[in-house]
């Protein structure tokens, strides 16, 4: 069996209208739509700050979109900080055209980050399968730095835990689609940029160990790992509420502070 690219992502076009309405008219983020090279359009939430030149880049995981849990939480909680904050729905994820798969989550990376200013400072931050985008322009120059919550190592353990899930079926020798090729390990390594790793030690979907793995890969100074006690996947924002956005704030400012 060839796993394709559109085989590991489960997106979502349910839209909680009341989660969106939060986001928008109570947390100040304005909707924006990105236009692909084909005319698709990718839905986004941009959110300004008079005068500010840092901004959030947020790519979440494979799962649902940004008006359901945990993508809706970690916006609403991201909203409290004081930096821009640009987000998007992949192609096929809530309000966004075409269909969603691997290749077309990467692509809408790189065309979320073209659309920012060149001057702009900005922090990618990855969630669960989205670490994966965001190291892959991890090399832009206007990155200082990446956070990556819950994230994954390279594909060969991505298939292993699909396997040990039964989500390939019963399936021993799997071939993959040449899409799917990545290696988050080897990208850091390639990267001289500080990264926040932030992961539950309870998270039952992606192990801290690879999270560990990932911390490890970088040998910059500033680099940090965050675990915590009692996380799960992707959910800092609300398991250690008190602790989740100060974190991100001191990686930011400890970071801009050196460039």
């Amino acid at each position: 069996m060839t796993v394709k690219d559109t085989m590991i992502v489960s997106p979502s076009k349910q839209i909680n209208g009341e989660n969106l309405e939060q986001l928008t008219k109570v947390h100040g983020y304005s909707p924006q739509w990105l236009a692909t090279e084909n005319g698709k359009q990718i839905y986004a939430l941009n959110k300004r700050v008079e005068g500010q030149n840092t901004t959030l880049l947020v790519l979440h995981g494979n799962a649902l979109n940004m008006s359901l849990q945990p993508w809706f939480g970690v916006l609403e909680a991201l909203a409290k900080t004081n930096f821009n904050i640009l987000a998007i729905d992949y192609q096929g994820y809530g309000l966004s055209d075409g269909e969603a798969s691997f290749s077309t989550m990467m692509n809408d990376a790189q065309l979320a980050i073209s659309t920012l200013n060149k001057d702009e400072n900005v922090y990618v931050y990855g969630l669960s399968l989205g670490s994966v985008m965001a190291t892959s322009i991890a090399n832009d120059k206007r990155v200082a730095g990446l956070i990556i919550e819950g994230g994954i190592t390279n594909v060969a353990e991505m298939v292993k835990l699909y396997q040990s899930r039964r989500l390939l079926g019963n399936l021993i020798n799997v071939q993959l689609d040449n899409k799917l090729k990545f290696d988050n390990i080897a990208a850091l390594k390639g990267i001289n940029k500080p990264i926040l790793i932030i992961h539950g030690e309870k998270d039952n979907n992606i192990p801290l160990s690879m999270g560990e793995a990932l911390y490890n890969a970088s040998s910059h100074g500033l680099s940090e790992l965050y675990s915590v006690p009692e996380g799960g996947h992707c959910d800092t924002f609300i398991k250690d509420d008190t602790n989740y956005l100060p974190r991100i704030n001191k990686f930011i400012q400890s970071v801009s502070a050196e460039r």
